[in-house]
């Protein structure tokens, strides 16, 4: 229940302020990573995600006097007048100090809105902070030591690509001797120490491929680029991994072989794609076991107030990894990449080879008691085949 929502009347001319103050104040209370506010005929629902699963909080009963969303998108400074067509927007009076940016939409019943909320992540820093296997760990320091190459880093929305590469990059910030690091982001999520981090503007037209471009002749020796969203973006990062500059960039896909297909489907030239990429790591997030849940003998777990009922608090990071600059897999993947293999078919001999894929690192968790099953399945679908599957 949000707090103070009982005192908040529809009729107060400054419900839908105090409204939303009180909705983005309980979210960060609770460490919501987005509040959504989706309108129905007659009431809007507020739902928080919260460690990755969208949960109803509330209803609240519309009124033709008061619209949170409306509320919402002043905040934002974004014209109201334009209701019928999606915007987006940096939330610029929030309680605290913790960054908001507003999305809307417009659905049947009104405009949607989606609040996503950038935490300081203060204790991941680190890539030793990020629960990864030894394996990748290790892996993912021997590729930011590299002066060349493109790193792309994979997986749906909230799956922790930005925090890893966030945490790469404070590793080489802090390194000696000093690289010049410049990051070209839609939006920055996290400001770093000791390298040049830089926002696009959508008044400005430019391009993440247009900025890259100019970017490059800034003496850089390592780039980020927020996220390959189009051929252009891939095609540019990577050309400048062949021209003497370390890439990190993200993409949305399924995993390591769903990425590099997605890369041939984008009709890239397949020696850019092998000469220019270095390595491909993919991610997830697997919410933890609650560790007060399983110290309440003869309670039921819904009344934990540690998580809520759900029996689950906080998550851990799982990640496969493949390397086209050493070993055998990355030798077998590009190979069936050339063949034009499917990506099914693609980490089928990866894996073969000796790649761990993210159902085995998942089911290493439920092992050691970290996460159950239920959790796996939840987030690996299909993916989570059973471990004789794997072996």
């Amino acid at each position: 229940m949000i707090r103070l929502w009982h005192e908040l009347s529809p009729s107060d001319p400054q419900y839908a302020v105090r409204l939303v103050d009180a909705i983005l104040a309980e979210a960060v209370r609770r460490g919501a990573s987005d509040v959504h506010l989706h309108p129905r005929s007659d009431v809007y629902e507020i739902l928080f995600r919260l460690d990755g699963v969208l949960s109803l909080v509330e209803t609240v009963s519309r009124s033709s006097t008061t619209d949170p969303v409306a509320r919402l998108m002043v905040m934002a400074r974004l014209p109201t007048y334009r209701a019928g067509e999606p915007m987006e927007g940096r939330l610029a009076e929030v309680p605290g100090s913790v960054e908001m940016r507003l999305g809307t939409f417009p659905t049947l019943h009104g405009q949607r809105a989606v609040v996503r909320l950038f935490a300081p992540q203060t204790n991941l820093d680190r890539i030793d902070q990020l629960s990864l296997s030894e394996d990748v760990a290790l892996q993912l320091r021997q590729l930011i030591d590299c002066r060349d190459g493109a790193i792309l880093v994979v997986g749906p929305a909230g799956s922790g690509k930005t925090t890893t590469i966030y945490a790469a990059l404070r590793e080489i910030a802090a390194a000696k001797p000093r690289r010049s690091v410049l990051t070209i982001e839609d939006p920055i999520e996290s400001v770093i120490d000791g390298i040049s981090q830089s926002q696009l503007q959508a008044t400005t037209g430019m391009t993440l491929a247009a900025a890259l471009r100019s970017a490059v002749r800034q003496d850089p020796e390592v780039l980020l680029v927020s996220e390959i969203r189009d051929v252009e973006t891939a095609d540019a990062v990577l050309v400048s991994s062949l021209s003497g500059h370390l890439v990190f960039s993200t993409m949305h896909a399924a995993d390591c072989a769903g990425a590099l297909r997605r890369l041939v489907q984008m009709r890239l030239p397949p020696y850019l794609i092998q000469s220019g990429l270095r390595a491909v790591i993919s991610l997830r997030l697997l919410r933890e076991l609650c560790d007060s849940c399983r110290e309440m003998h003869g309670q039921e777990k819904h009344d934990c107030s540690h998580c809520g009922g759900s029996g689950y608090f906080g998550r851990i990071l799982i990640a496969e990894c493949v390397r086209f600059d050493s070993g055998e897999v990355g030798e077998v993947v590009m190979r069936c990449l050339s063949d034009g293999d499917s990506a099914a078919s693609i980490s089928k001999s990866a894996i073969a080879a000796g790649m761990t894929p993210l159902a085995s690192a998942a089911w290493r968790l439920i092992d050691r008691g970290v996460t159950d099953e239920a959790e796996v399945y939840r987030v690996l679908g299909s993916a989570a085949r059973h471990r004789d599957a794997l072996e």
